[in-house]
């Protein structure tokens, strides 16, 4: 499983995005590892939960800390047509994206 079209698309809207990825098991793929029950599943998906809330609330915690980022400018140099050159009509379907960039 993975989040890459949630995270190309946050990149797209500018937005800052970050994602926590928590094991349930290895039986899928690892071939040394015994096949797990529901139960074992749930039971792990259980713990993770809390290690998820521990992760936010530290996140949460220490973000001002960080300097700032550059993801509400990810588009900045995206466009690289003439401005002129783009119709109107796209110009506003696109507004919520390229509105900041291309007037």
């Amino acid at each position: 499983m993975t989040n890459a079209t949630e995270a190309k698309l946050a990149r797209e809207a500018e937005l800052c995005y970050v994602t926590i990825s928590l094991v349930t098991d290895y039986d899928c793929w690892h071939e040394t590892e015994e096949d797990v029950s529901v139960e074992a599943i749930l039971q792990i998906m259980h713990r993770n939960v809390v290690n998820a809330k521990n992760a936010i609330a530290w996140a949460a915690g220490n973000i001002e800390d960080r300097p700032p980022c550059h993801c509400g400018e990810a588009l900045r140099f995206a466009i690289v047509t003439d401005p002129a050159a783009i119709p109107a009509e796209v110009k506003r379907d696109l507004a919520v994206l390229i509105g900041k960039y291309v007037k």
